[in-house]
């Protein structure tokens, strides 16, 4: 992958995430990419869990006993966005994270930039295989319902969904700040004749 592929990656809408999706030996790839983020005392911080096809429509009444939790009663559009969330991506990954506290060489927060490596490299290892992805999450990740349903353990974290698959529009380009909005120096130069 070159730089400038980076550069212009882009997310893409689930909804525009269509068939074919990775096959076996690419989602592994994807997930061996993933597995290679730093990673301090190689804590793995992170699990992944692939919802099969056949599975869509019991994670259509996760999330629609998500949205139930979140918001209450729910009229039937509502209820109909919430389950038709469950059936986009031609291929969906669950993103589960352990953060362990008391760790004194490896606060939450270096964990935390771990699991956020990990997405990364699953997002550009897709696009190296052509195929387009996006992370979505939303407040039904925090759900009793989900973490319940996906079988999480107590101290196990959902963040979220990696939607991956052939790009049916594309995106338009990405409006972004670039280095010289981003990148600063230490110490600052001083202005001459200034102090």
């Amino acid at each position: 992958m070159q730089i400038a592929e980076i550069v212009e990656r882009r997310s893409v809408s689930p909804r525009r995430l269509i068939e074919p999706g990775p096959n076996s030996a690419q989602l592994n790839a994807i997930i061996e990419a993933a597995c290679a983020a730093p990673d301090h005392r190689r804590l793995r911080p992170w699990r992944f869990v692939l919802i099969r096809k056949d599975a869509r429509e019991a994670l259509a009444d996760l999330f629609e006993a998500a949205a139930r939790e979140t918001h209450g009663a729910l009229n039937s559009d509502q209820v109909k966005r919430a389950r038709e969330k469950a059936e986009n991506g031609a291929c969906l990954i669950a993103v589960v994270a352990e953060i362990r506290n008391g760790i004194r060489d490896v606060p939450p927060h270096e964990q935390w930039v771990s699991v956020g490596a990990a997405i990364q490299n699953i997002l550009l290892a897709a696009q190296s295989f052509g195929f387009g992805s996006m992370l979505v999450s939303g407040d039904k990740v925090s759900t009793r319902a989900l973490s319940d349903g996906l079988g999480l353990a107590p101290d196990e974290l959902l963040l979220g969904f990696v939607a991956i698959g052939t790009i049916s529009k594309q995106p338009g380009p990405a409006q972004r700040p670039g280095a010289k909005e981003k990148l600063s120096y230490w110490p600052k130069e001083e202005k001459q004749g200034v102090k």
